[in-house]
C-alpha cells in the first residue's frame, strides 16, 4: 500500500485485492446490544457495540450507517463491522433521528456517539486515543463532518456545546460530500435541510464536508463507485482533490463501474475491506513501545 502521504487517484478493480483478502468468519468477539448512547428527539438512541476477545485496548471504529437521511438502521454495515472487530478492532454502531429530523441532530447526536464510545473505553477494550470514524453515504457525511469539523451545533434555541476531542482517521464510503453540488434537485438534500440549499445557504454550506477541508484534518479513506447514480463519483474526486491540497493523508479507492455503496457487492468488498483494514492498521498504529 502506498504511504498515507499520497493520493492514488487510479481506478480500482474489485477483484484485484481478492487473492489477498484473509476476512476471518471466526466472530471472535462479543456483541452488546441495544446500548443507550445518548438521547434523540423522539427517545432513547441505541448502538451495538463489538468488542474483540483479549485483553486490549484495541483501536476503534465508530460506524454510522447511510439512507438518505432518512432511512437505513445500525445493522446496514454489518458484515464489514464484523470483519473489521476480528481484525481487532472495537467496534461502535449507532443509530441517530433521520427525516423529519433536521440537520444538524444527527451530526451532534453522531458527536454524541463518539463522546460515548470514548467515555466507555475500558468497558469496550477500547484505546481512546486510537479511533476512526466510518461511514457510507449520508452515513458518510457524518462520519466526514465528525472528522472534520467535532464542534456540536446550536439547535432549537440551545447553544452549541464544547468541541470534542478529534478522532485519528476516518473512511468514507460513497459519501455525500458536498450538497451545494446536488443542487436544489436533490430531495434527500432538501429533506435533510428542511429546505433547498438555495434557501438555507448556511446550512447547505455547514453540512457539506468539502467545505469544512483543513490542514491537520486526520487521515482519510475515500472510496467511490465510478458509475454512482445516487452521489457522483465526482464528488469523492472533488473531495480527494481537497484533502490532498491542504496535505491531508488520504487513500482513494475508485470502484470501476461500481454503483452506490458499491462495497456491499461480492466483486468489490474483498478488495475494499482489505484495503481499509490496511489503511486503519496504519492510521491507528499505536505509538507505544
Amino acid at each position: 500500500m502506498k504511504s498515507l502521504r499520497y493520493v492514488s487517484l487510479s481506478l480500482v478493480l474489485g477483484t484485484s485485492f481478492a487473492a489477498h483478502a484473509q476476512l476471518s468468519e471466526d466472530h471472535n468477539f462479543r456483541k452488546d446490544v441495544a446500548v443507550v448512547y445518548a438521547q434523540g428527539v423522539h427517545g432513547p438512541l441505541l448502538a451495538d457495540a463489538y468488542v474483540p476477545n483479549g485483553k486490549g485496548p484495541f483501536p476503534g471504529v465508530l460506524f454510522i450507517h447511510g439512507g438518505g437521511w432518512k432511512t437505513g438502521d445500525r445493522n446496514q454495515m454489518n458484515k464489514l463491522i464484523r470483519d473489521t472487530t476480528n481484525a481487532g478492532f472495537s467496534s461502535f454502531t449507532i443509530e441517530y433521528d433521520m427525516d423529519p429530523v433536521l440537520f444538524p441532530h444527527s451530526l451532534n447526536e453522531s458527536l454524541a456517539a463518539l463522546e460515548y464510545f470514548r467515555s466507555h473505553a475500558k468497558e469496550f477494550k477500547l484505546d481512546p486515543t486510537r479511533i476512526a470514524v466510518a461511514g457510507s453515504s449520508a452515513g458518510g457525511e457524518l462520519a466526514a463532518l465528525v472528522a472534520l469539523s467535532p464542534q456540536p451545533r446550536a439547535v432549537d434555541g440551545q447553544p452549541a456545546g464544547a468541541p470534542i476531542a478529534p478522532v485519528q482517521a476516518a473512511v468514507i464510503l460513497n459519501g455525500v460530500l458536498d450538497l451545494r453540488a446536488l443542487g436544489d434537485k436533490s430531495g434527500m438534500v432538501t429533506e435533510y435541510l428542511g429546505g433547498h440549499c438555495t434557501e438555507k445557504p448556511e446550512a447547505c454550506k455547514d453540512a457539506s464536508p468539502v467545505e469544512h477541508v483543513h490542514a491537520g484534518a486526520p487521515p482519510f479513506y475515500v472510496g467511490h463507485g465510478t458509475a454512482d447514480q445516487t452521489v457522483p463519483y465526482s464528488q469523492a474526486e472533488a473531495f480527494t482533490a481537497a484533502l490532498y491540497a491542504a496535505k491531508v493523508p488520504v487513500q482513494f479507492y475508485g470502484a470501476q463501474n461500481g454503483p452506490h455503496t458499491y462495497w456491499m457487492r461480492p466483486e468489490f468488498y474483498a478488495g475494499n475491506t482489505t484495503s481499509i483494514l490496511q489503511f486503519l492498521q496504519t492510521a491507528l498504529k499505536s505509538t507505544t513501545k
